[in-house]
């Protein structure tokens, strides 16, 4: 919802169907956004290191993947560069949510294909703005 009208950006409609994994090693950026995003009507799946963040993205194709860069067992950067490359996988939407927020680290993750670079901490409001956006650019 939108701090200043509460207004959804993305309608429960826009929503249905579509899963967001989120691939962070930190539970409280799980926590702060599950519930928000599941209101919204989203499906949220969780993988908590590298290695199941990119074997569920392979295997279950979600809409959308929120990807930590800093994770246990394999790098985020890694994660998006695969997937990108990868015709079956390619489609997944890519937002990275990560504490590193210098130039160099947003362009890298754009190169290797993130549609979309935030910062943490950042507000539920901020991401759904993001994913809207992002939603909008595929359309």
């Amino acid at each position: 919802m939108n701090a200043m009208n509460s207004i959804p950006l993305i309608s429960e409609q826009e929503a249905r169907g579509k899963k967001i994994l989120i691939a962070d090693d930190d539970h409280t950026a799980h926590i702060k956004f599950k519930k928000f995003l599941e209101n919204i009507g989203f499906e949220v799946l969780h993988a908590y290191d590298g290695k199941e963040a990119y074997a569920m993205a392979s295997q279950v194709r979600p809409d959308f993947l929120l990807l930590d860069i800093s994770m246990p067992q394999m790098d985020g950067r890694d994660i998006c560069l695969r997937l990108k490359n990868d015709a079956e996988t390619r489609h997944i939407r890519i937002v990275m949510v990560t504490g590193r927020d210098t130039g160099d680290d947003r362009l890298l993750g754009l190169k290797l294909g993130a549609d979309e670079y935030i910062e943490k901490p950042c507000t539920p409001h901020y991401l759904e703005r993001t994913i809207r956006k992002v939603m909008r650019a595929e359309s």
